[in-house]
């Protein structure tokens, strides 16, 4: 017989907070297998193999969205997915290494007085840097008042909600990438738009300041020629200008 646990036991034994549990609930991610007469939750021992899953496959990159996409599949796409996102991760932990063995390297020749070498530390500030760059590019486009309504909109997010909104984005903006050559005015390109303007309502719908601060500094870094998508980056001046003809198309029609 399947053993039955109560939100919080089941929090405490999966690591999950109650708080994180409640919302897979709500987006019917993990519901839990039933309720007692007087209305508790309660999980089974099947609720927690999923819970398994969706933490694995948490782990591994893909957002809530996808989880419960993928958690839909047959179980050979699903395996086929892990793989894809285990190759992801292992790339990054490469990453990780080289920077990690950069600094050890660094490290041991400034306590011997060897002669640095500053190839290892221009692989530090690729591998390690990247946010704090970040920091630094933003900073001139956004006053103190600003990132405090940053923050504000930041606290009405569980992290797992947070992480997952970033998620929709990061995966949004690559499928726009893979249809820069689509006509604007076609389903596919309607579809992209329709959710890029979803995800801005969704983040910044009662921010209209900060909405046109936003795309403000993503202009202002293009002019100064800062194009690439990368860590301070994360579309170039393409994506949004593919959006905003999709936009357009959608009026005239």
């Amino acid at each position: 017989m399947s053993r039955r646990y109560r939100i919080k036991d089941f929090a405490r034994l999966t690591k999950v907070t109650v708080r994180a549990l409640h919302y897979y609930d709500q987006i019917g991610l993990l519901e839990p297998s039933g309720r007692t007469s007087n209305r508790y939750r309660y999980y089974t021992d099947q609720d927690l193999f999923r819970m398994q899953q969706v933490v694995t496959l948490k782990f591994l990159g893909l957002s809530l969205a996808d989880i419960k996409r993928a958690l839909a599949r047959p179980r050979t796409a699903l395996l086929k997915s892990m793989r894809l996102q285990a190759e992801a991760v292992d790339k990054e932990i490469e990453r990780l290494k080289r920077a990690a063995k950069a600094l050890r390297d660094t490290a041991r020749m400034a306590e011997t007085g060897g002669r640095l070498d500053w190839k290892k530390f221009i692989t530090i500030m690729e591998d390690i840097q990247m946010s704090e760059d970040r920091k630094q590019t933003w900073a001139k486009h956004f006053t103190e008042s600003d990132m405090k309504e940053f923050e504000e909109i930041g606290k009405k997010y569980p992290p797992e909600m947070m992480e997952d909104y970033q998620k929709k984005w990061t995966a949004l903006i690559e499928e726009v990438k893979a249809n820069l050559a689509a006509d604007p005015a076609s389903e596919v390109a309607q579809s992209l738009a329709k959710r890029w303007m979803g995800l801005l309502d969704e983040g910044y719908g009662g921010h209209p300041g900060l909405q046109k601060k936003i795309a403000a500094a993503y202009q202002s870094e293009w002019r100064a020629g800062n194009t690439a998508q990368g860590p301070t980056m994360p579309f170039g001046p393409e994506i949004r200008e593919f959006i905003r003809t999709a936009m357009e198309a959608e009026k005239r029609h």
